[in-house]
Parts: C-alpha cells; structure tokens; sequence
C-alpha cells in the first residue's frame, strides 16, 4: 500500500513548486550580473522590474506576442568624430545597435521607434549623439514588411562615473501592444 493520497498530493506540489521556481529563475536572471547569452525572451520570462518594466540583458532578443522581436547589443566606447552632436568633454560616449525583426505577418512603420538610455545606478539620462561620419544616430525611417529586419546604430554620451550601469530603453511603438523594455547591463 502507498503513502496516503494527500501526501502524493502535497509531494507533487512540492515538486511543482521547485520546477516552477527554478524556471522562473532562470528566465529572471539579474541582467546586470549576466553573461551574454543570445537568448529569445517572451514578455513571461522577461524580468519585470520594480517599475513594472520588462529587463533584459544585452544581447537578448525580446519577442513581442505578436511576433515582432527587438534586440539590443552590448553598448561599446565610441569616438565621435569631429562633426559629432551631442558629445560633451568628460563624457564617455558609448555605441550600440538596435536590430527589429518583424514576425507580426504585416508591414510594420518603424517611425515611432523610441530609444533612451539612463546610465548609473541613479539613472541619469544620456544625451544620444548624432554623428553621420560615424553612420551613428540615424533613426528607423519607413516600414519593415513582415519577415524583414532592420538596424540602426545608436551612441549616447554617458558620463563617466556612470559606466558602471547602462540601461537602454527601447519602445518600438506607442500603440497598445508595445510596452519599453529595458536591456540592463555594464558595457563592454
């Protein structure tokens, strides 16, 4: 004869409880302590910060439910040239991409793609520098048909005793079914 039924039953939650946790944590990792992993993440195993913001790490792909995927690399030293706007002396401008992968089945106006970075741990807006010589700067224009991609290059001027954090702030639309999501982490 087995253990009773309600011992089964609270046995299996237990386990339950432990496969859930461990999931959850694994689609939860602190973006500032982790590796570049390259992964896709749906709006569920995203971090959601206190703020109520999806965070995840650079070089992470995150997957709207309705298909469309935006990545972020890993913000890196840049050099403006000398024709650069934005760049202030004693700032340390950092570069990035921004890569959109439409797999909503319809065109998709890229237009209203909106980029912010927050640098520190206080979270002090960046001002973005513009630099054509560099081919940095230049906004998403036009319209991504379904099952196209597309990258812009960013670079903002952070300073530099806030290197340390950099959070980018990417919302790909302002309708309903786009939120910002945040890519957290040191750069390179």
């Amino acid at each position: 004869m087995g253990p009773p039924p309600h011992a089964q039953t609270a046995r299996l939650a237990a386990a339950t409880l432990v496969a859930a946790t461990a999931l959850t944590a694994c689609g939860t990792r602190a973006p500032e302590d982790s590796v570049t992993t390259g992964q896709t993440l749906s709006p569920s195993a995203a971090r959601t910060s206190a703020e109520g913001s999806r965070v995840v790490a650079f070089e992470d792909t995150f997957a709207y439910a309705n298909g469309l995927k935006v990545k972020v690399t890993r913000p890196v030293a840049f050099t403006p040239s000398d024709t650069s706007l934005g760049h202030q002396p004693g700032h340390s401008p950092a570069a990035f991409t921004v890569t959109l992968t439409n797999g909503t089945g319809k065109s998709f106006g890229v237009s209203g793609v909106l980029v912010r970075v927050k640098a520190g741990e206080q979270g002090v807006p960046a001002r973005q520098v513009f630099d054509s010589a560099r081919g940095v700067g230049n906004p998403f224009t036009g319209t991504l048909a379904a099952g196209a991609s597309g990258t812009s290059s960013f670079a903002f001027d952070i300073p530099a005793n806030a290197m340390t954090k950099v959070d980018v702030e990417v919302r790909p639309d302002f309708g309903a079914a786009y939120y910002s999501v945040h890519w957290v982490g040191r750069p390179a």
